[in-house]
């Protein structure tokens, strides 16, 4: 007997339905080298790894690997809010994730606890004043969840916090701690991050040493070239410190022209290194392009950014248009109030 085609159409939207509810009663783990995520269920985790059940099978995904996670029952606008922390909207992104922690599961919450953490921290590269803040959270995280899957994330985060806030000692031990990950793109962060230390600290020539030790390294992965990369872009920047802008410069084209696009820090930190060596050069014209790089294209690297709109308030008027620097004061002063560079520019 032939089925009615009214039937069969409703047959088929009823296992559409039923795919669609499963897919959406999964949980979704993101990774930094592919397009669509694993659906399953997460049955745990540990600082270095997560185990997803798929049907019958279980897999342990390398926490280094794991970009974020969509946990079963979360509510959709944590995506949009995700990628407004992305793009650098801070504070719309924290204000979704503290209205997320009303309902929700365990994991879920926990995970929401590095997101305001993560979010505040990054807010704070342009607002000093927020670094105390940002501390207490990520160690209030750190030693709530010793074997949290984003434990070294949070760990990098604090190291990163507390050298914006020149206590190199607490930032070396957090950065000693990354350090001890079993993953090489980790260990080369880590070893990165001190000789920025050292380079903070004014030993030019032990960073320079400390960021061509990592330069050297095999790279195979994606995340471990960009390990070289920075490490190559320290290297510049210690060049610059010391005098050589040219060479620096060299090495810095060098970087952007091998960079991955996606790696939005690296590119709008060499921009602003290669702008300040041509500055350094008496290069206006030169250093304005490199700037205007960092306006257009990485607004969303808030400390580089609010740097760059200083810069550019105080190079337009050297190429004639002066109109055009006072736009980019503006600017500064609007999106980056509590900026060191905001201040910079209201004494000047």
């Amino acid at each position: 007997m032939k089925h009615p085609i009214w039937f069969c159409l409703s047959l088929l939207a009823g296992l559409q339905i039923l795919i669609v509810s499963n897919l959406e009663a999964a949980d979704s783990v993101y990774q930094y080298n592919s397009s669509s995520p694993l659906l399953g269920d997460i049955t745990g985790y540990t600082k270095t790894d997560l185990t997803l059940k798929r049907g019958t099978k279980s897999v342990k995904i390398p926490a280094n690997e794991v970009e974020r996670v969509r946990w079963d029952g979360e509510p959709p606008q944590l995506n949009i809010a995700r990628n407004q922390e992305r793009n650098g909207n801070y504070a719309a992104a924290l204000e979704q994730y503290k209205k997320s922690q009303a309902g929700g599961s365990a994991n879920l919450k926990k995970d929401l606890q590095f997101m305001i953490a993560r979010a505040t921290t990054k807010s704070a590269q342009s607002d000093a004043a927020a670094l105390d803040n940002a501390i207490k959270m990520l160690d209030a995280f750190i030693k709530a969840n010793g074997d949290h899957y984003q434990y070294y994330p949070a760990t990098k985060l604090l190291g990163e916090a507390y050298l914006a806030k020149k206590d190199y000692a607490a930032a070396n031990k957090a950065f000693s701690t990354l350090e001890t990950s079993p993953w090489k793109d980790y260990q080369m962060d880590a070893k990165n991050l001190k000789a920025r230390v050292l380079l903070a600290q004014g030993n030019v020539n032990g960073a320079l040493a400390a960021f061509n030790a990592v330069a050297k390294m095999d790279a195979k992965s994606e995340s471990e070239l960009a390990g070289k990369r920075a490490a190559q872009l320290g290297g510049a920047w210690c060049l610059q410190k010391e005098g050589k802008p040219k060479e620096a410069i060299k090495k810095l084209d060098e970087i952007i022209k091998s960079a991955n696009s996606q790696q939005s820090a690296l590119l709008a930190e060499a921009y602003l290194r290669k702008g300040d060596c041509y500055r350094e050069l008496g290069e206006s014209k030169e250093a304005l392009i490199a700037y205007l790089h960092i306006d257009v294209l990485f607004p969303s690297e808030p400390a580089v950014h609010a740097e760059a709109l200083y810069r550019l308030s105080t190079l337009w008027g050297k190429v004639q248009k002066p109109e055009r620097g006072v736009e980019a004061r503006a600017v500064l002063q609007q999106q980056y109030p509590n900026s060191e560079w905001t201040q910079k520019a209201a004494r000047s």
